[in-house]
């Protein structure tokens, strides 16, 4: 049966990728969890999602890799999307639509702005509606352009804000653009984890700094921000990665 469904997703994958260019292979994702296609614009997105191995239900983690990865990437947030579930989360990785470079800097076109936004946000509410059950605290956690993206949504209140959003190296490949999202950081009411990577790229680099700037201008308390030594794609910085959002989430009072 499971290699039945590796087939099929293979299949499927090799048709998506041709409408949705990527940086990999997607026939070649290390399935673990199961597979679900979210209908959304009138297009099927993949998503891959783990149910809580616990007891009690904490609640529902929504994540988003980096364009460019996969929901299963061992170089992104699959240490943490497979984690969480030990600690009570149910989570569901969602391959996002991919934005084209020209809107993902000053200037780009309004048009196509407008589209891919409510492109992601039919995402997320269709993602949303396929969680298990509405229970418990909901979190979103993007990583790299796609964190930038999701506090876009929130600041301009474009989708209901969750209880709380983990930002991985969050980014936009433009100055200005950064700048922008600094402000927008600091201005969302709710809790934001911020964790950046020393060598990630150079502009999630130089954005974290801004965002460090402008919370503390405006006395954003329930902000944090946290350097995560490198990136996730080894066994010893997940290991960080995972105690560092479970450590957060406590200091919410979640635990």
């Amino acid at each position: 049966m499971q290699l039945t469904r590796l087939l099929w997703l293979s299949l499927f994958i090799s048709g998506l990728v041709a409408a949705q260019p990527q940086t990999q292979d997607f026939s070649t994702w290390p399935i673990i969890g199961e597979v679900k296609l979210l209908d959304a614009d009138q297009q099927q997105f993949v998503s891959v999602w783990l149910e809580e191995q616990t007891p009690q239900k904490r609640g529902t983690a929504l994540l988003l890799p980096d364009w460019g990865s996969s929901p299963s990437d061992a170089r992104g947030i699959d240490a943490l999307r497979q984690a969480l579930p030990d600690i009570g989360w149910e989570t569901g990785a969602i391959l996002p639509p991919q934005p084209s470079k020209n809107i993902m800097q000053s200037g780009g076109d309004l048009e196509q702005l407008a589209n891919y936004k409510l492109q992601l946000k039919a995402v997320l509410e269709t993602a949303k509606q396929t969680q298990q059950e509405q229970f418990g605290f909901q979190v979103i956690i993007a990583q790299g352009v796609m964190g930038a993206w999701l506090v876009e949504l929130l600041a301009e209140q474009q989708i209901p804000a969750p209880d709380g959003i983990v930002l991985i190296s969050a980014y936009y490949p433009d100055k200005n653009l950064n700048i922008h999202l600094a402000t927008q950081t600091a201005l969302l009411a709710i809790p934001v984890l911020d964790i950046y990577a020393d060598d990630y790229n150079q502009w999630q680099a130089s954005a974290s700094k801004q965002r460090l700037i402008a919370t503390n201008k405006n006395q954003k308390f329930n902000y944090r921000q946290t350097l995560l030594p490198a990136t996730a794609d080894t066994a010893p910085n997940s290991a960080t990665l995972n105690k560092t959002v479970y450590g957060w989430f406590s200091s919410l009072g979640w635990y």
